[in-house]
């Protein structure tokens, strides 16, 4: 698996949010175990073809090379996050991020953690933010690739503390071409960790949304490569490296 040197980036403040820390990793390989609620429908590590077509511009609409493909990284320091600070700094920060050859800026919005406490699974969890990107979650995770059941926000937010990115969608028959490009990223970066799952409950008028741990990203028209931008960056910046 790729993994990308990374940068400390400075964020949006939001309120933080007291936890206590979670469980070690020796206490997880035990207890802490993959969730069977939902099956898998797809295997994400099949090719599909490109329902997008050829992105040839990166997310901002400058050419700078063919996100698609294999990305390289390389260290810099992130101007965006830094600008987009607005007071003091957050007591826990938002997660670093890979600087990615052909991705101009960090794809989404950096949030303050909320924090990586477990909670009683079907906890009534009370985020700050909507959709959530970190903090109380169920004590179990889910596997990688697209679900056909809805997967609790408490469930994948565990995904999320252990780097993974999450794809969400509030719709039904009205978006399959939409849904093409949210399962072509899965299946074009087979060796990230990437789950797929609709959510009811995501707000707005964006029917769409890509998390990271503390990163969150909306839109209401996917776009093939700013998504592959969005999981090269952010895969793997989290609290725990779990496969």
């Amino acid at each position: 698996m790729r993994r990308a040197m990374t940068m400390l980036l400075t964020v949006v403040a939001c309120a933080p949010v007291d936890d206590e820390p979670s469980s070690s990793s020796a206490d997880e390989s035990t207890s802490d175990m993959p969730s069977t609620s939902s099956t898998p429908t797809s295997d994400p590590t099949q090719p599909t073809s490109d329902p997008t077509g050829d992105p040839s511009t990166d997310p901002t609409g400058d050419p700078t090379g063919d996100p698609t493909g294999d990305p390289t990284t390389e260290s810099a320091t992130s101007e965006s996050a830094s600008e987009s600070t607005t007071g003091d700094d957050c007591e826990v920060p938002a997660a670093e991020v890979s600087r990615i050859e052909g991705c101009a800026e960090p794809i989404g919005e950096p949030l303050c953690s909320e924090g990586q406490q477990h909670v009683e699974q079907d906890t009534d969890v009370p985020w700050m933010a909507d959709p959530p990107h970190s903090g109380p979650h169920y004590p179990t995770w889910e596997t990688w690739g697209e679900h056909d059941m809805v997967v609790p926000r408490g469930n994948w937010v565990h995904n999320l503390e252990h780097g993974s990115i999450v794809l969400s969608y509030r719709c039904n028959d009205d978006c399959a071409d939409e849904l093409e490009v949210l399962r072509a990223v899965v299946a074009m970066r087979p060796d990230l960790r990437i789950l797929l799952t609709k959510d009811p409950l995501l707000p707005g008028d964006e029917r769409f949304a890509a998390i990271a741990w503390t990163w969150v990203y909306r839109f209401d028209a996917p776009d093939l490569a700013t998504l592959l931008c969005f999981a090269d960056q952010h895969e793997n910046h989290a609290p725990e490296d779990v496969p």
